[in-house]
């Protein structure tokens, strides 16, 4: 599965930006909540999820607009700013990946209680937690989730799609393969390495090989 490269999220809003959230489950009511904390409330559209017909008719106040191939009819006549708020590592990039096919283009939702440093970068479609820290030249690819309290460390590279739980640490200059699971307070240690498609369980920690 092609991975979405990193990418730096610019920092500039455009006045007529809109933001679309796809997934209306639990992950999304995260997304539109760090929305609404960094006073972006105006630009939200509203969601859509395939299972829209099971659904409320509005989450938080916003609407429950329609499933995903509407969203993909809606980028061929007007620009959108997608974040894919779907909890599934796989099918948030796949999803995302079929978007960015048809120029869609992704927003980084950070919650004002974040610290993302100025040499670090963050990749489109990321939704970062309150009390997350990013430390310098860390890299974070695109559509990945960092929960409250999480940090990654200087030097360190997380892949693509990838969940970090709450609390969850990755060292400095640790490297964290796309679609990784680490859960809640586990670790990746300075210089230590996960593979791509592993779950680290909650608790757990990862030390370098030969350590």
């Amino acid at each position: 599965m092609p991975e979405p490269e990193v990418e730096v999220q610019p920092l500039g809003l455009d006045e007529e930006m809109r933001v679309a959230i796809v997934g209306a489950g639990g992950y999304g009511r995260v997304a539109i909540d760090v929305l609404l904390a960094g006073g972006l409330g105006d630009r939200v559209m509203g969601f859509y999820d395939d299972a829209h017909a099971a659904l409320s008719e509005r989450i938080r106040g916003y609407p429950v607009l329609g499933d995903i191939g509407m969203l993909k009819s809606m980028l061929s006549v007007e620009p959108v700013h997608v974040v894919v708020a779907i909890t599934d590592n796989g099918a948030r990039l796949q999803v995302a990946n079929s978007l960015r096919g048809l120029g869609g283009q992704f927003f980084t939702a950070l919650h004002p209680q974040s610290y993302v440093s100025d040499v670090a970068t963050v990749g489109g479609g990321c939704v970062v937690g309150a009390g997350v820290v990013v430390h310098p030249d860390a890299a974070v690819g695109s559509h990945c989730f960092l929960g409250p309290g999480s940090v990654v460390d200087r030097d360190a590279e997380v892949g693509a799609g990838s969940w970090i739980s709450a609390g969850a640490v990755v060292g400095s200059g640790a490297r964290v393969g796309a679609r990784v699971v680490l859960g809640p307070n586990s670790s990746v240690g300075r210089k230590a390495s996960v593979g791509a498609d592993v779950e680290v369980s909650a608790l757990r920690h990862v030390a370098r090989e030969g350590a």
